[in-house]
C-alpha cells in the first residue's frame, strides 16, 4: 500500500500569457518531491491544457473542482472549480490574464487559511496586468501578506546559503529613504530571525545589515540615516536577542561575502540586495516570504513575454522553488 499524502503544495498559475505555466509543467516533470507530497495547480484547465499541448507534455494532470475530489494516488492535479474557458494570448499584456493570476492567489490563500495547503508556490505575474484587473498591490508578496494577515513580513531571495532580505521592496528609488524607519528595520529583523530559526533550522542566525548611503554614510558626510535610523534599530534588535551586525557598506559587505559567514543579509532597498544575489545565483535563486503563516516561494524571474511560447524557458528556478517549499513544509 502506498504511503498517504500528508502535505499539499499549491502552485498558482501566474500570468498564463507568460512563461509561468511552461516552467511549472517542466518543473513538475523533473522535481522529485517526497511521496507524501501532492501538488495542486490553481488556474483554468483550458490554459494549462494549451501549454501542455504546446510543450507536448504527457504529465498527467486531472482536473478537480475541490480538493476533496482528489483521485487516489494522483500526485498532481489542476484545481479549476468553474472550468473556465480562457484563451491564451502568448506574450500579451491583458487584464484577463491579470484577473486569472489574482484569482489564483486569492484561492490559494483561502486554502492556506483553511489549513488545506501547507505551502504556496507562485508562478510569475505581470504587475501591470494585475493592476489592470483591479489588484492594486506592488507585487504578489504584498498581496499575500495582506490576505494572510501578516502585518510583519520580509521578502527574501536565496541561492544556496546566500540569503538576502529587503527592508523596502517595490518602491521607486526616490521614495526609499523616506520609507526606511527604525521600527520597520526591527520588524524585518524579527521575522527574519524567526523564520531562519523555525523554518530553516538555523539555531543562532547571524544577520548583516547594510547601510543606505555609499560607504554607509562615511561617518555622516554622505547621509545620516546610518546613525539616526539604522544603528538604533540594530541596538533594539540586539536587546531582543537578535544577532544583527552593521550597518555595513553594501559594496564591501557583498564583495566579501564568502569570507564573512553571515546566515542572511538585510538590505535597505531592492537593487542594493538583489543585484549581488542574482549575480551569484540568477536562474536558480528562489523568492521566499518570511513572516507568513504558510510557506511561500516563487522563482526569481518574471513572465518573460519575449520568450513565451518558444519552449525555451528554463525551469531551474521553479524547480528550486518547489524543492524549497517541500523542504520547509515537511514535518520536523
Amino acid at each position: 500500500m502506498s504511503e498517504p499524502f500528508s502535505q499539499t503544495i499549491a502552485i498558482t498559475i501566474g500570468d498564463c500569457n507568460g512563461i509561468g505555466p511552461e516552467v511549472t509543467l517542466k518543473a513538475l516533470a523533473q522535481t522529485p518531491l517526497p511521496r507524501t507530497f501532492r501538488v495542486v495547480i490553481i488556474g483554468p484547465e483550458m490554459a494549462l491544457r494549451f501549454w501542455q499541448n504546446s510543450l507536448h507534455s504527457t504529465f498527467v494532470l486531472p482536473r478537480i473542482a475541490d480538493l476533496e475530489e482528489w483521485p487516489d494516488g494522483v500526485p498532481a492535479v489542476i484545481l479549476d472549480k468553474d472550468h473556465e474557458q480562457t484563451p491564451v494570448q502568448i506574450g500579451e499584456l491583458s487584464a484577463a490574464a491579470g484577473k486569472i493570476a489574482g484569482q489564483a492567489l486569492v484561492q490559494a490563500m483561502a486554502l492556506a487559511r483553511a489549513g488545506k495547503v501547507q505551502a504556496i508556490v507562485t508562478a510569475p505575474v505581470n504587475k501591470h496586468a494585475l493592476h489592470l484587473a483591479g489588484f492594486r498591490y506592488p507585487g504578489q508578496t504584498e498581496l499575500l501578506a495582506e490576505g494572510l494577515g501578516a502585518a510583519n513580513f520580509a521578502m527574501m531571495l536565496l541561492a544556496e546559503d546566500f540569503r538576502v532580505a529587503l527592508v523596502t521592496t517595490h518602491l521607486p528609488l526616490r521614495q526609499v529613504a523616506a520609507a526606511i524607519t527604525t521600527d520597520l528595520i526591527v520588524r524585518r529583523l524579527r521575522v527574519l530571525q524567526q523564520d531562519l530559526t523555525m523554518r530553516f533550522r538555523i539555531a543562532a542566525p547571524r544577520l548583516a545589515v547594510t547601510g543606505l548611503n555609499p560607504h554607509a554614510g562615511e561617518g555622516g558626510l554622505l547621509g545620516d540615516e546610518e546613525k539616526t535610523i539604522i544603528a538604533p534599530a540594530l541596538e533594539q534588535a540586539r536587546r531582543e536577542g537578535i544577532m544583527a551586525e552593521g550597518p555595513f557598506s553594501a559594496d564591501a559587505l557583498f564583495g566579501q561575502r564568502p569570507q564573512n559567514h553571515f546566515d542572511a543579509y538585510l538590505a535597505m532597498y531592492h537593487d542594493q540586495g538583489l543585484i549581488p544575489l542574482k549575480m551569484f545565483g540568477f536562474g536558480r535563486a528562489v523568492n521566499y516570504t518570511a513572516g507568513l503563516p504558510v510557506i511561500r516561494t516563487s522563482p526569481d524571474h518574471g513572465t518573460a513575454f519575449d520568450i513565451a511560447g518558444k519552449g525555451i524557458a528554463a525551469p531551474t528556478s521553479m524547480v528550486e522553488a518547489l524543492r524549497l517549499a517541500g523542504t520547509l513544509s515537511a514535518p520536523n
